[in-house]
């Protein structure tokens, strides 16, 4: 029979809750053992499922003088028979930085988004107060003992909790982050009372996070993103004007030019630069040439200028399927936009078109309407979805007639569509990376 003479358990750590002696178990307590506790311990002793003396900080000396309750349990007549008990050491001191996090997310109704599934994460702090209540509550009733299982015990009452305060607060997913210092506060009343329960305080509580699930969160910034669009059509014109003074700078002829350096002035004119309007600029260059007899140019035709365009401005042009060409468009931050040149198009009278596009991210429904009531927005091209291989996908779309284009309007409107399709895409993404 295992017996115990001196009962002691030394915290190195500083943060065990519970530590039991013997680990499993029962064991035989010497009738005139040493008992030793530490600072910041309470020392237990449990018999029969329940917490019986308790002893704080000190060293005893374990005889019926000062056990009375435990005194009754030892055999007589012979006292100084050794009694079968556990010896439960509590720590008191505050434990601080726990941690709790919600393994499966918490189900709530937003005022907004309708049913919305919550992850959170943060932390608490808290001590022991009453010891034996919380050896009955916690170690007697629920089987819980060791500090891992207790703790993952508060965690779950922690949980339990938090969703029924976010559940009745009526506060939306978009207020949240402002209201997070006021439901840390409700939730340390509300999760304090149930501590207190168990023999516990909790001293701290905090919320650090509350994040929605990846689709919800798209809604959000695509929401966010289209307050942006107005900006987009400085960005792209002063996009376009670059493009188009490189290209013509560098002289740009051939079946699709005109001149770039002609078109420039005609862009960058002032809207009140009419005829009788003191000041204004005189209308001239391209807007003065007839394109009612235009050729139509060949497919081969649109791929040499092109080319020949991105090789003056800096662009990387491959050979896409069905005689596509995939234009690679440098940005800031060493960034390129793909964008997609569609050749052998028609419409639906069978007039030859040119396809312009470029991708934004993944469809997302819930930001549909939104960005569709955009569309008006956008400099050039429209959103709209498009099939590929991975499925439908959110782009940017322009379409053209060949036969009424030109080398400096692909320049504009390729440059716009790149700046326009990679700005949306890293608002409805919330990163910045090379699209190439």
């Amino acid at each position: 029979m295992f017996r115990l003479e001196v009962i002691d358990y030394i915290d190195q750590s500083n943060q065990s809750l519970i530590a039991r002696v013997p680990e499993s178990g029962t064991a035989a307590i010497q009738y005139g053992a040493q008992l030793i506790v530490q600072q910041n311990q309470e020392a237990i002793f449990f018999r029969d499922g329940r917490a019986m003396d308790s002893f704080g900080p000190g060293r005893y000396t374990l005889t019926t003088a000062n056990i009375p309750i435990l005194g009754k349990l030892l055999t007589i007549p012979f006292e100084k028979s050794p009694f079968q008990a556990c010896v439960y050491f509590v720590g008191k001191q505050t434990f601080i930085d726990q941690r709790w996090g919600t393994r499966t997310p918490i189900t709530i109704k937003d005022p907004q988004f309708g049913i919305v599934r919550l992850k959170g994460y943060g932390k608490f702090a808290y001590r022991v107060v009453d010891g034996s209540l919380l050896l009955n509550s916690i170690v007697g009733t629920q089987g819980k003992f060791t500090t891992d299982e207790i703790l993952n015990y508060l965690r779950d009452v922690i949980i339990a909790g938090l969703t029924d305060l976010l559940a009745s607060s009526g506060i939306g997913l978009l207020d949240m982050p402002s209201r997070m210092d006021d439901l840390s506060a409700a939730a340390r009343v509300k999760l304090g009372d149930q501590f207190s329960k168990y023999g516990l305080e909790l001293t701290e509580f905090f919320i650090s996070s509350i994040s929605a699930p990846e689709e919800v969160q798209k809604a959000i910034d695509a929401r966010a993103s289209m307050a942006v669009l107005g900006d987009l059509r400085a960005y792209a014109t002063y996009s376009a004007a670059n493009a188009m003074q490189t290209a013509g700078a560098a002289g740009m002829q051939g079946p699709m030019g005109f001149g770039l350096g002609m078109m420039l002035p005609n862009f960058m004119q002032p809207q009140n630069a009419v005829a009788g309007v003191p000041g204004a600029a005189p209308i001239t260059g391209p807007a003065q040439l007839d394109f009612s007899n235009a050729r139509v140019p060949s497919e081969q035709d649109l791929a040499t200028s092109i080319r020949s365009l991105g090789e003056k401005m800096g662009w990387t042009i491959q050979q896409g399927e069905g005689g596509s060409l995939q234009v690679a468009v440098p940005l800031a931050a060493s960034r390129r936009q793909r964008v997609f040149v569609e050749l052998n198009r028609k419409d639906q009278d069978g007039n030859e078109m040119i396809g312009i596009w470029s991708p934004c991210g993944a469809i997302n429904p819930a930001a549909a309407l939104t960005i569709l009531r955009n569309n008006d927005s956008v400099v050039h091209g429209a959103f709209a979805m498009k099939r590929v291989d991975e499925g439908e996908i959110l782009v940017l779309k322009s379409n053209v007639l060949s036969n009424l284009t030109n080398a400096s309007e692909l320049a504009k409107i390729i440059s716009a569509v790149a700046w326009q399709a990679d700005e949306v895409e890293q608002q409805l993404s919330g990163s910045s990376v090379d699209h190439h």
